[in-house]
């Protein structure tokens, strides 16, 4: 249910707090904020997690951007989007810093100021916890933002969690868009048991064949060849191998413009399907 109908009270928050928003951890965490409890929804987006089994509320372009980075970082093991930092606390750095905690429009009710990503890594085995802020680069100049961004990072170093600011200047581009481009055939993919037979029967091939290509040959001209072979749907083996790219089988070059039309020289090939979580980065 949103909330975007009614007007900030505490009642409000209360309730929210009550059903578990900002609580809970991988498919059972829930956002203290989603998509459907604002009013202008702009460059919102909800978009389902491979990590975490669940839709993620994501508020702009930077917060997208950066949430694939962390779904195709092997390391990272979870994603809390929209993380409320307690008042008690946020109020009590603004004060201690003199800094002007946020209150919602027309309300002298402090606003539950929220991480916009904590993240979950495994560090020699050990989970850690960093909090992100995602902005576009313009935002550095608005003396708000900059405050309220202050009083997020001072009150992350009283609760232990390490703050990281990254503006969007930051992001590297076109890795980004390959990423979104391997990430989106997860998407794609059977949801028949016996389609998911299927396609890991020909993953397992392809690999296998595309370990043994000629390496000046590109990955289109490859995979096109096998859909031919095999009576495949136009475009399924380019699939198949955004799927192994996923799972480290093969490791992209990242920075390449064409991924699909891309030699297999730029490509190595590391392991079986299936096989993936310490391989590759």
């Amino acid at each position: 249910m949103g909330y975007n109908k009614g007007p900030w009270t505490e009642e409000r928050i209360a309730r929210m707090l009550q059903e578990g928003r900002g609580s809970g951890s991988g498919a059972a965490y829930r956002p203290f904020l989603e998509v459907a409890d604002l009013s202008s929804q702009g460059l919102s987006r909800q978009i389902m997690g491979k990590k975490t089994g669940r839709v993620h509320h994501l508020f702009s372009n930077v917060e997208y951007q950066f949430f694939l980075m962390l779904e195709w970082n092997p390391d990272v093991v979870d994603i809390m989007e929209q993380y409320p930092l307690p008042r008690d606390v946020t109020l009590d750095v603004a004060a201690r810093g003199r800094l002007s905690h946020p209150y919602y429009p027309g309300t002298k009710i402090p606003t539950v100021m929220t991480i916009d990503m904590v993240v979950t890594r495994l560090v020699e085995g050990q989970e850690v916890y960093e909090a992100y802020d995602l902005k576009r680069t313009d935002e550095a100049e608005n003396y708000h933002s900059i405050e309220k961004l202050e009083i997020t990072r001072a009150a992350c170093q009283e609760i232990g969690i390490p703050h990281r600011l990254i503006f969007h200047s930051m992001l590297p581009e076109q890795k980004i868009r390959n990423i979104e481009w391997i990430l989106g055939a997860q998407a794609q993919g059977p949801t028949d048991v016996r389609e998911q037979t299927l396609q890991a029967d020909h993953t397992a091939r392809l690999l296998q064949i595309l370990g043994q290509e000629r390496k000046e040959k590109t990955l289109r001209q490859c995979c096109d060849a096998y859909d031919v072979s095999f009576g495949l749907a136009p475009g399924s083996s380019l699939r198949f191998a955004r799927v192994l790219m996923y799972e480290r089988a093969m490791k992209p070059n990242l920075v390449l413009a064409d991924l699909a039309n891309a030699p297999l020289r730029e490509y190595q090939f590391l392991a079986q399907p299936g096989r993936l979580r310490a391989m590759g980065q």
